[in-house]
């Protein structure tokens, strides 16, 4: 399946909704929209991932990588949202280490703005 991403601003950071897979064969399109919203100065990123359906070890490393890239940067990404079986994912990859997870959009906010 192919990926669909939508940036929206919210207070201190930007959402980026992700429709789709987060696999290999989406990498690209992964990367290009998150180095995007890296090249404006945004430091915080919020991705909502509560319609992304299934995520491969491809897409497991690109959220590491996303997270490190920010960091140096002194910024926070955060994952929204997501769903049973990509949350089984993360938890199983320790992803949730590097990225904070969460359920509704303002906690995740409110989590940047403690972070600041």
């Amino acid at each position: 399946m192919s990926m669909i991403t939508k940036e929206r601003p919210v207070s201190n950071g930007v959402v980026l909704d992700i429709t789709g897979d987060l696999t290999y064969a989406n990498r690209e399109q992964f990367k290009t929209a998150v180095e995007r919203i890296r090249q404006r100065g945004v430091r915080y990123l919020i991705l909502n991932m509560a319609d992304v359906r299934f995520v491969d070890s491809s897409g497991l490393g690109l959220l590491a990588l996303v997270s490190q890239n920010f960091k140096l940067s002194q910024g926070q990404v955060s994952m929204l949202k997501p769903q049973s079986y990509v949350r089984e994912i993360m938890v199983l990859a320790n992803i949730q280490k590097l990225i904070p997870v969460y359920d509704n959009e303002q906690e995740a906010v409110t989590g940047f703005k403690q972070a600041a």
